[in-house]
């Protein structure tokens, strides 16, 4: 089994104690980390490298990012294809956009709408972490998902 972090959102202009803590602490049994973009600064970034890192640009992203990370991937984790984005466009449809841009995989890892969710489509799941910064629901959160013969998920506040 594969313990994964899952990031999205975190819009963080500098890297701060808080984050750094935040991240060392819900993390710290976590083989790899995800982050579906708006990670904002390669400073972030290059804090979140200290880890076994797949990430993929955001709309928010800097222009030094836009050149180390693409716009989605596909990574395979214990056999699992996981398709990572970071979606467009307004929340209610980010769901079926990410769904578009992706074939035979197991699971879409994606951000942007600021909102935590863990749903299927046509047999492919879904995980959005929610947002560190600025969350639709008002609670900050992460996400941790275990990866294995089957596939756990939870989100996480963070305080």
């Amino acid at each position: 089994m594969t313990k994964v972090g899952v990031l999205s959102d975190t819009h963080l202009t500098v890297l701060t104690r808080e984050f750094k803590s935040m991240v060392s602490t819900l993390f710290r049994d976590v083989e790899v980390i995800i982050h579906a973009g708006d990670i904002v600064t390669r400073e972030v970034y290059g804090y979140l490298c200290n880890w076994d890192v797949r990430a993929v640009l955001g709309n928010m992203d800097s222009f030094d990012l836009a050149g180390l990370l693409p716009n989605k991937r596909v990574e395979v984790i214990e056999g699992r294809r996981i398709g990572i984005i970071h979606g467009k466009g307004p929340p209610y449809c980010v769901e079926q956009l990410v769904i578009s841009e992706f074939t035979d995989v197991d699971l879409i890892v994606f951000g942007h709408s600021h909102v935590a969710t863990c749903s299927e489509r046509g047999g492919v799941l879904l995980f959005n972490p929610g947002a560190v910064k600025n969350p639709a629901s008002g609670t900050p959160t992460v996400g941790i998902i275990e990866i294995g013969k089957k596939m756990r998920f939870k989100h996480l506040p963070v305080k």
